[in-house]
């Protein structure tokens, strides 16, 4: 569609659309083309702004990785959405100034390199063959177009090589790695006491909700909706709609002939008589005329085989019988070739000169050459045929429509019954999330622009994946709303509960940490719980027998001498935990090749990550205020 645009442009409306290409392009990538009204950036890092778009779709992911981990839905208790948004933004501005780094010092991906890379992605691939298909689908669900997502592919193996090269230059110190041996294969002696939640215990009284609503009203709004009016060109449904004769399939077979013939291969023989540079034409002569002689011997009878062996000055092919193998046009010499091309199985030459000296000729074999019929490329063709017309065909009416929405802003009706296209409208979305149409980032973005939303303009075209055209205008639009105390009492129910239940359980395992550093047992503790306490006997640093919390917790205690330590952990859940820490065994061992190298791995990508912390901290960078919105 590019190349129509660009094969297509003229007169006054090609110097707008050059403009307005060449801009995004210089500054942000293919990815920003179109990309709708001029919106604050979330954060820039020297200079360099992170976009509204890329920070919309990485927290749009990090909270899709965040459902799958809990199993669907984020526990209310996780975190608040403006902390996983602080969370997402930390992330790239650190990338951004990895990023701008790797780039001052020149590391880089070539095209061709990039191409091997992800055509070599399993999940790009069908039966282990790249599926551009799939490839354009899977990129659009993580929300970037191919460009952007071949932009940022570019990026990250610039910062693969940096991080590579760090990794190569990593080393250890034998007495340390000793020290850390010890360390790594200690196990500690553990039993875990837990008290569950209390949750559904405690009491809510409705003067509470009533003020937790008050203290958190911005919490509780319903978000800026917009409904879109909308026209949508796609090339698929262009396409659908060409007639193709088959007169024009036909002359497009005649021409395309070459693309469906498969290469032909000749297997040949030869024998070679040597001719010096420095020798006359006389003396070029007699050995012509000896390679007349060695014809004569085999077209009476002698084998091209042994006569090659006993007489051929090719090293490469005297001992095979004269054997060169399967040649395709293009790989000999032009004398050599012409002959061979105009042979049919069987012939036998007459001498051939060429730059090596003289040669005799055998066929043994043609393969491939064969042209597929008519009906089986018919097919291909018709698309081949039909996506050529669409894609000059979207761009004439996409002009159209980007003049006609441009001259009667204040409605998209005009343009479409002009050029007999419906005018559709979306279903409410707000800015993070949608349906339809409203489920591309591009058409939201646009949609809250200031052009679009509070001028009340038409958009400007927005190109999506696909091959799709979209213009866009508001149709209806609901401010941020405060949500009534009742529609929200069940949430802030929940909210105030899991608070309450993880201070009450806190403040009981404060006590009963006292009182086990007073004397008691684990077994009176777990007595007055009603609860079982689980002996986990010696675990090491990796077992996956104990949760990774209380496994931290339990080899960052310090060392029991005649008393056992004890300590607890307040689970998000509201649960509360007791690690009881009674022995440490240190088991040094000598380190093995793998744990060295894991050992070496550990510490380039901890070094890895100070690089990357360092270059944020000294970079200049700008963020805007992030807040929940729900």
């Amino acid at each position: 569609m590019l190349q129509a645009i660009r094969d297509k442009t003229t007169g006054w409306i090609a110097y707008v659309i050059v403009f307005l290409i060449c801009v995004p392009f210089a500054l942000w990538g293919v990815n920003s083309y179109l990309g709708g009204g001029e919106v604050t950036p979330p954060a820039t890092v020297d200079g360099q702004a992170i976009s509204q778009q890329n920070f919309d779709t990485a927290y749009a992911n990090y909270r899709r990785q965040l459902e799958r981990a809990f199993g669907g839905s984020i526990p209310d208790y996780f975190a608040g959405e403006g902390v996983l948004k602080e969370q997402v933004l930390t992330q790239l501005v650190e990338q951004s100034a990895l990023s701008q780094y790797a780039e001052k010092k020149y590391y880089r991906i070539g095209d061709v390199d990039l191409n091997k890379l992800i055509r070599s992605v399993e999940a790009f691939q069908t039966d282990g063959i790249f599926n551009p298909s799939i490839y354009q689908s899977q990129v659009a669900s993580l929300g970037y177009s191919t460009a952007g997502f071949e932009q940022e592919f570019r990026r990250s193996q610039s910062i693969e090589q940096l991080q590579a090269g760090l990794n190569s230059t990593a080393f250890s110190v034998n007495s340390t790695d000793k020290q850390l041996s010890s360390l790594q294969n200690q196990t500690r002696k553990v039993r875990v006491l837990s008290r569950p939640a209390q949750n559904n215990k405690i009491q809510i009284s409705q003067p509470e909700i009533e003020q937790y609503f008050e203290e958190n009203k911005l919490n509780f709004m319903t978000p800026e909706r917009l409904k879109i009016d909308y026209i949508e060109l796609s090339l698929d449904g262009i396409k659908a709609s060409l007639n193709v004769t088959d007169a024009e399939l036909s002359d497009r077979y005649e021409q395309s002939k070459s693309a469906y013939t498969t290469p032909e291969y000749r297997a040949a023989s030869h024998i070679l008589l040597k001719v010096n540079a420095e020798s006359s034409d006389e003396e070029s002569e007699l050995i012509r005329q000896k390679l007349i002689s060695i014809r004569y011997q085999i077209s009476q009878g002698g084998t091209f085989s042994e006569v090659a062996k006993l007489s051929s000055e090719d090293p490469g092919s005297a001992e095979n019988g004269g054997s060169l193998g399967d040649i395709e046009l293009g790989m000999m010499v032009k004398p050599f070739e012409d002959a061979l091309f105009e042979m049919t199985v069987g012939d036998l030459s007459q001498p051939v000169r060429t730059s090596f000296g003289w040669h005799l000729i055998q066929l043994d074999e043609i393969n491939g050459g064969e042209i597929r019929a008519f009906k089986d490329v018919k097919v291909d063709l018709l698309d081949e045929i039909r996506t050529e017309l669409a894609e000059s065909k979207i761009f004439d009416l996409s002009e159209s429509l980007a003049n006609l929405a441009y001259e009667q802003s204040d409605s998209l009706m005009p343009a479409a019954e002009a050029l007999g296209f419906p005018l559709q409208t979306s279903d409410w979305f707000d800015v993070r999330s949608g349906q339809g149409i409203a489920s591309e980032a591009k058409v939201r973005n646009v949609a809250f622009s200031d052009e679009v939303l509070l001028q009340e303009l038409n958009s400007e075209a927005i190109e999506l994946s696909n091959n799709r055209v979209v213009f866009l205008r508001v149709n209806k639009h609901q401010s941020a709303t405060q949500k009534d105390v009742a529609e929200v009492t069940d949430q802030i129910d929940s909210i105030i509960r899991q608070t309450k239940g993880r201070n009450e359980s806190q403040e009981v395992g404060k006590q009963v940490l006292t009182a086990l550093s007073s004397g008691q047992s684990l077994e009176d503790i777990a007595g007055d719980w009603g609860a079982a306490i689980v002996d986990n006997g010696f675990v090491s640093r990796d077992s996956r027998d104990l949760d990774n919390e209380l496994l931290r917790l339990a080899f960052s205690m310090d060392k029991p001498d005649s008393f056992k330590r004890f300590d607890g952990f307040s689970h998000p859940d509201g649960r509360y935990s007791i690690v009881e820490l009674s022995a440490i065994l240190s088991n040094g061992s000598d380190q093995d090749a793998t744990k060295a190298k894991a050992l070496i791995a550990s510490r380039s990508a901890a070094d890895f990550q100070s690089i990357v912390k360092l270059l944020a901290d000294r970079s200049e960078v700008v963020r805007a205020i992030v807040q929940d919105s729900q």
